[in-house]
């Protein structure tokens, strides 16, 4: 493999990922954060990779004193009306993600949809929206044929599939994060004791 090669696509996805986090509106990262500090707890829900990085976000949440459940861990809390889950799929028609959904909406939860889909199932049910444009699995109707991802359709990648979509959920949970940090003022050596400690 040549050096140049490396670098080229090296270039071309960093290039991918920062463009798609600098667009993405102001006013819904700020609501997430809000979310986030007014809620009891905070439930996670995705699949696959997107999974993963939401998983990264739910961590470093953790570690700044927030109480994270992941939906269908073996110590999962139950959910109430106090509560926020934060459902990630960029198609916004993934099975799983979806029953949860409507499950935590009929309790009464809070629902903070991280998507890269403008209309989509899960979408409809919630109360909030974070959209990452990224390319992601396009899920067509067979009654309608109408593209249920259309975010997806715009947006190139050199990537396969939607690995674009979960880079930039990784990337942007760290960078909400950080915005939280500054936000409340926290101090970041105070936040070692949060972290795990059987290593």
């Amino acid at each position: 493999m040549k050096k140049n090669r490396y670098n080229k696509n090296t270039s071309l996805i960093v290039n991918e990922i920062s463009n798609i986090l600098n667009n993405i509106p102001t006013k819904q990262t700020s609501n997430l954060i809000n979310q986030i500090i007014k809620s009891n707890r905070i439930f996670l829900v995705a699949i696959g990779r997107v999974n993963l990085s939401l998983q990264c976000f739910g961590k470093r949440l953790a570690h700044l004193g927030f109480k994270v459940e992941l939906v269908g861990s073996l110590t999962e809390k139950p959910a109430t009306r106090k509560d926020l889950l934060i459902v990630a799929s960029g198609s916004g028609e993934s099975l799983i993600p979806l029953h949860i959904t409507k499950k935590a909406k009929s309790i009464g939860c809070k629902i903070l949809h991280i998507t890269s889909s403008k209309k989509s199932s899960i979408r409809k049910i919630a109360d909030h929206v974070v959209e990452l444009k990224a390319p992601t699995k396009i899920v067509t109707s067979i009654k309608t044929k109408e593209s249920l991802s259309d975010s997806a359709s715009k947006t190139k990648s050199i990537q396969p599939m939607s690995t674009l979509f979960d880079q930039v959920l990784h990337i942007y949970g760290d960078i909400v994060s950080v915005l939280i940090i500054e936000k409340l003022k926290l101090n970041k050596i105070n936040l070692w004791k949060n972290h795990a400690n059987l290593e």
